[in-house]
């Protein structure tokens, strides 16, 4: 190793020089990612105050799936199996984001997330290893659950692969409000805002799509109104009275004259919403995007098809059906009635015989019937949904790694330790530290000012 010492610069030629990145220095790397999630999995366990609330978390949600177990019928139902797959999502919705929506602003207030910046890690290894810590926790609370999943799945009826379908669908909802938690951790300068905007989020989401799919069937919503023909009581003789009372009891109405009895028109208002052009905002629901991954249950085979009895999943499936088909034509209109029709013989039941009024039910249950099929076989549109958590999860990663960059440019490489280039100038770190200036070169390190040291500043410039 040769020294030059020359105007107070010191070099060396035998210093080791690692190769310069290449590629986007933003951009994650498998092995950077890994390593700020094990650092970040290390800094926060949980306290002692942790453990219990995670514990008391725990038991609350042991006690009400074993409670549901109990009271259930020994029959097949995916009905539990359903339960813990809500309680999955709701304990991964409340712990995830909260623990992300304090990782960068807690970190710079403890003087943490500098030095990760200056290290040799890029903004998105920061990024996403901080996202994936705070994410595990979610699967932690699946594997705590799992001896309950797995009991409730020997009797749901449920495929494997239907169940690794919606278990991947609750992760990828919980994984991207957790960097929703992130973005505002990266934005807001308090941890209790960030967390509080992190919830908001998530319950804007939640229930304000339900709020907004309700606000909006009222702007949807026509009224329309039916008219219905009645007997007028009041304008009857005393001799038609008793006529028309005596044919009701007999069940005879043939020697009653219609020109003795008057009819008038009676007109009721009903209203139709049609919510089949508002559907688009229930599917958004991230709880609804979860229901649409499940199996599809058809109420009138699920025996022949080796299925349990249709559960909360199959039930809120055909109501999101439902909303997806909107009103059926003529569903209000046929209710329309006509006493004066029914009851002179144009159209009067009383003269069907028992077995056509059988037939004329039995038609109208398959036609009941035919529709709830309809409502439970309608194909599944998690789709909506899916591309909004996906466009959240981008958007919310992109604000973040664009506030973990560093604003200014790394240095290529590292200089031996205690030996500088003399072209070397000051920074904001080398100011800070307020360095020797023979290691910069005989420059004094003050921030926006190079000058030799000890020449003094002349008056009036900068």
């Amino acid at each position: 190793m040769s020294t030059d010492t020359t105007e107070g610069r010191v070099t060396t030629g035998a210093a080791h020089h690692p190769p310069a990145r290449r590629g986007n220095p933003w951009a994650p790397t498998f092995h950077g990612v890994g390593l700020v999630t094990s650092i970040e999995l290390r800094r926060r366990r949980p306290t002692t105050k942790g453990y219990i609330f995670y514990g008391l978390l725990f038991a609350f949600v042991a006690t009400i799936c074993v409670l549901a177990a109990v009271f259930t019928e020994a029959d097949r139902s995916s009905s539990n199996f359903e339960l813990v797959l809500i309680m999955v999502l709701g304990v991964g919705m409340l712990i995830a984001p909260s623990l992300s929506a304090t990782s960068i602003n807690g970190d710079s207030g403890e003087g943490v997330l500098a030095p990760l910046q200056m290290s040799h890690l890029t903004a998105g290894d920061i990024a996403f290893g901080k996202v994936i810590a705070s994410w595990l926790v979610s699967v932690i609370a699946l594997v705590a659950l799992s001896p309950f999943l797995i009991y409730t799945y020997l009797s749901s009826g449920w495929t494997l692969v239907e169940v690794l379908a919606t278990v991947a669908a609750i992760l990828f909802v919980v994984l991207a409000f957790t960097a929703v938690g992130l973005a505002w951790s990266s934005l807001a300068a308090r941890a209790v805002g960030s967390v509080s905007l992190a919830h908001l989020t998530t319950g804007f989401f939640l229930i304000g799509t339900l709020v907004a799919f309700a606000i909006g069937g009222v702007l949807v919503t026509e009224d329309t109104g039916v008219r219905d023909r009645y007997i007028d009581y009041e304008n009857l003789s005393a001799d038609a009275q008793s006529a028309l009372e005596d044919a009701w009891e007999t069940g005879d109405y043939s020697a009653l004259d219609p020109a003795d009895y008057p009819c008038v028109d009676a007109e009721w208002g009903y209203s139709v919403t049609h919510t089949d052009k508002i559907a688009w905002i229930l599917l958004l629901n991230p709880a609804v995007m979860v229901i649409e991954t499940a199996p599809i249950v058809d109420p009138e085979t699920w025996e022949k098809d080796g299925r349990a009895a249709p559960g909360t999943f199959a039930l809120l499936h055909q109501q999101i059906s439902s909303a997806r088909l909107g009103p059926q034509e003529g569903e209000a209109t046929q209710w329309v009635y006509d006493e004066c029709a029914e009851t002179f013989g144009t159209t009067a039941q009383e003269e069907m015989t028992d077995e056509e009024m059988e037939a004329q039910w039995a038609a109208e249950e398959a036609a009941a019937a035919e529709r709830e099929q309809e409502f439970a076989n309608l194909p599944r549109a998690p789709w909506p949904a899916l591309a909004l958590l996906a466009v959240l999860f981008v958007g919310s990663m992109t604000i973040v790694v664009r506030r973990l960059r560093v604003p200014y440019k790394k240095p290529a490489h590292r200089h031996a330790r205690g030996v500088t280039p003399a072209s070397a100038s000051c920074s904001p770190s080398a100011a800070s530290r307020q360095l020797d200036p023979r290691r910069t070169g005989g420059r004094c390190c003050v921030w926006g000012l190079r000058r030799p040291c000890g020449v003094p500043r002349r008056r009036g410039r900068a």
